[in-house]
């Protein structure tokens, strides 16, 4: 590694960007060396997400310069050696692996026509390039795992020569053994000699991966360090400017024997039967390994996804199969969703509007008149709870950042009045300072009666937040955990053992 080499593979200088009234970036420094892996974090909205979308050209920089291999470049008016790996990787998942290469690698051709003999081999060839044993080309991206997915995306990304990528959030959604199997290829890499700028809010694991830490803090660069010389606690305080205060699941609060939700003999496509509880006041966890199903079965006490057959009781109410979702609202039912783009956020549109999608929330019914000064109260109200940033009911939610924008969602079922909370991945991609106010938020209302389900491949956080936590392998309940034996590492052996001899990674 050259982590001190003179010339860097990539150099920003005093970099600034505003928007309207905001300094997102204020003279950011930062130098990548080539081989190296260079961690950048920070809370949501601390300028990260501004900074990538500078390095790709989305957004023009105020002022600054970059400087790639010694040549100072403009991103956004000419094509740089930089690759992007985003949490959305972009694959076609009608198409092969290989397909889903030469859509950036190009499609080879003879006589004029596509080569698809060509097209396995150069997929192959890319692969092999970067050390990294090639999947059959010819078979769909659904055959991959999600680290072999997040793979592909890595490895088309670089088929262009590209000597730098961006990764950001790559094992937001990765099971554990796939974050491992991602950073054994990461490593690989950087000892071929490409340079990583890896953006994550997971902490722990950058200890042992990246080279350096850049700290990020209301768009000011407060840090940029050898890993070696740092402590998760030392970053965290870079990160909030402030010690944080960890909050653990309140473990040795008596288990409510007051069910709010009681799912008898369920079975969800083939899952099941599964017979389970959530107590008022209680915050129990669904987790499980990728694949083992425990992400339908909170779809299906919302109607998302009918049930088969079994019974699920909300109070003393039984919920049909067929009961539509807007009746289930109706009774007191919300579901944040894990993919927050794709099913929770109204693009182009106000955080007012994406705070009250549903008129009734601040009408009381669906043809009386909007009560605009309620509802603008309870928008400022959930920025200043949440810190959301910015704090301005008119932006487009299309602005903020990851974490910023999870808030808003959070929010807005909680101004529903809901009581029971069914929470996919609730602070996937959010920062350390705002998932403990999340967590905060999630407490106070099961302590205010509400049961909440936290479907979750986080076993941090299903450790950190929930009371109890139910393992799902195989399409069944196969462990529940609670009090001294609620751990991380309970919940890693359990689902390993639920799961049988685990994932095969491509």
């Amino acid at each position: 590694m050259a982590i001190d080499a003179p010339q860097p593979a990539i150099e920003i200088r005093a970099l600034t960007k505003r928007f309207l009234g905001t300094l997102a970036l204020d003279g950011v420094d930062l130098a990548i060396g080539e081989g190296e892996i260079h961690a950048l974090v920070g809370e949501n909205g601390a300028g990260k997400s501004t900074l990538i979308k500078i390095l790709a050209g989305i957004f023009p920089a105020d002022q600054g310069e970059i400087v790639v291999g010694g040549r100072r470049v403009n991103p956004y008016a000419e094509t740089v050696p930089i690759a992007f790996v985003h949490q959305d990787l972009g694959l076609v998942e009608e198409l092969s692996i290989g397909e889903n290469v030469a859509l950036v690698a190009g499609f080879p051709r003879r006589g004029g026509l596509i080569s698809w003999k060509e097209v396995w081999k150069q997929a192959e060839r890319i692969y092999a390039q970067m050390s990294i044993a090639p999947p059959d080309p010819r078979a769909p991206v659904g055959s991959l795992t999600a680290a072999g997915r997040a793979i592909l995306g890595i490895v088309r990304s670089l088929s262009r020569n590209a000597r730098i990528v961006v990764l950001d959030e790559p094992t937001a959604s990765l099971p554990g053994p796939d974050a491992l199997h991602l950073f054994d290829v990461l490593r690989r890499l950087r000892a071929a000699g490409t340079s990583i700028l890896y953006v994550s809010h997971r902490l722990n694991e950058l200890f042992g991966l990246a080279d350096r830490v850049t700290v990020l803090r209301d768009g000011r660069r407060v840090r940029s360090t050898p890993i070696t010389d740092l402590t998760t606690e030392a970053i965290v305080g870079d990160m909030l400017g402030r010690e944080l205060q960890i909050h653990h699941a309140p473990s040795a609060r008596p288990r409510s024997t007051n069910a709010l939700l009681a799912a008898e003999d369920l079975r969800v496509g083939n899952q099941g039967p599964l017979s389970f509880t959530v107590g008022r006041g209680e915050i129990v966890g669904l987790v499980g390994l990728r694949g083992a199903g425990h992400e339908v079965i909170g779809r299906s006490i919302f109607g998302a996804h009918p049930h088969a057959s079994g019974t699920i009781r909300l109070g003393t109410d039984v919920l049909p199969a067929d009961m539509p979702i807007g009746a289930r609202i109706g009774k007191g039912i919300a579901l944040l969703a894990g993919d927050r783009l794709a099913e929770s956020a109204l693009g182009g549109m106000s955080l007012r509007e994406n705070l009250f999608p549903n008129v009734q929330t601040v009408s009381g019914a669906l043809f009386k008149p909007i009560d605009a000064a309620r509802e603008l109260g309870v928008v400022r109200d959930t920025l200043e709870r949440f810190d959301v940033r910015p704090r301005d009911a008119t932006a487009l939610i299309d602005w903020l950042s990851g974490g910023n924008q999870q808030k808003i969602f959070v929010g807005r079922w909680l101004a529903t009045g809901a009581r029971l909370f069914i929470m996919e991945e609730p602070t996937a991609g959010v920062d350390i300072g705002a998932k403990g106010i999340i967590h905060r938020l999630l407490r106070n209302i099961a302590e205010e009666g509400a049961g909440i389900l936290v479907v979750s491949s986080d076993f941090e956080e299903v450790a950190t937040l929930c009371d109890r936590a139910l393992v799902i392998g195989r399409g069944a309940i196969t462990s529940e955990l609670a009090g001294p034996e609620l751990t991380l590492e309970g919940l890693l052996t359990r689902s390993s053992l639920a799961s049988g001899q685990g994932e095969r990674v491509h």
